[in-house]
């Protein structure tokens, strides 16, 4: 275990209150850590998400972007339409 000091804003110090008084988390400790736990999946889907992107553009910089002359009419129309 690590120690780590955080502010929290207010709406989230209130949930730790309200998840203590029910019984959810016996301290802010566990509170904080079921949080955490509970977000971690969507965070570490997230995370990976932006690094298959960076791979991509990394990738386009160094050998190009693979299409070529794409029809983009369409987003034109959308966007100015």
């Amino acid at each position: 275990m690590e120690t780590v000091t955080i502010k929290v804003d207010k709406e989230i110090a209130e949930l730790i209150k309200k998840m203590i008084s029910l019984g959810i988390a016996k301290s802010k400790n566990e509170a904080v850590n079921m949080l955490i736990e509970y977000g971690r999946a969507e965070i570490e889907r997230r995370v990976k998400e932006e690094e298959e992107v960076k791979k991509l553009v990394e990738k386009w910089l160094q050998e190009g972007f693979p299409y070529k002359n794409l029809d983009t009419s369409d987003l034109r129309e959308e966007r100015y339409g």
